[in-house]
């Protein structure tokens, strides 16, 4: 049985009526890693690391599913006050479509839920796409740094606000 989570709409466009956001379960493992891979290639995350992922209540996943397969997800850590978007992934098939931002939204109303005040994650500068999605979302870049040869940013964003967002 799909649990269909509620979530902001936004302008977001191009996303199918048949697209489901729900939360993670242990049977996600297998789906999430395949879909690391076709994201991340080597540096996506191991099998047993997608595991602890979905098994862990420290972790809350939301995957974006079409049909049975799974076409997105955001991997959080919510421990406030600060929270931890590890990971955003969209199928390459499916970029630019709107599906990155109902994930990030969808984050961060997670986040403001289990009462956070902030939410951070890292994100390669190299990464336009991703770092514009970020800052129009409301992030800053709060330190710049090298992790593994790459140019990385860490972006925070302050939850809450008058604006509600």
């Amino acid at each position: 049985m799909h649990c269909k989570d509620s979530f902001p709409p936004a302008e977001i466009a191009d996303i199918p009526d048949a697209l489901i956001v729900r939360t993670s379960r242990p049977l996600d493992a297998a789906p999430l890693l395949e879909l690391d891979r076709a994201c991340f290639g080597r540096r996506a995350w191991t099998a047993r690391e997608w595991l602890e992922v979905v098994e862990e209540p420290d972790w809350t996943t939301l995957v974006a599913e079409l049909g049975d397969r799974v076409v997105g997800a955001a991997a959080l850590l919510l421990w406030p006050p600060e929270a931890s978007l590890a990971s955003l992934a969209v199928h390459p098939k499916l970029r630019r479509r709107g599906l990155g931002t109902l994930l990030l939204r969808a984050s961060l109303a997670r986040a403001r839920d289990a009462r956070a005040r902030w939410l951070a994650l890292e994100v390669d500068a190299v990464n336009a796409a991703a770092v514009r999605l970020y800052r129009r979302e409301g992030f800053g870049v709060a330190r710049r740094f090298c992790e593994d040869g790459q140019a990385r940013l860490g972006m925070v964003r302050r939850l809450g606000g008058t604006d509600g967002r």
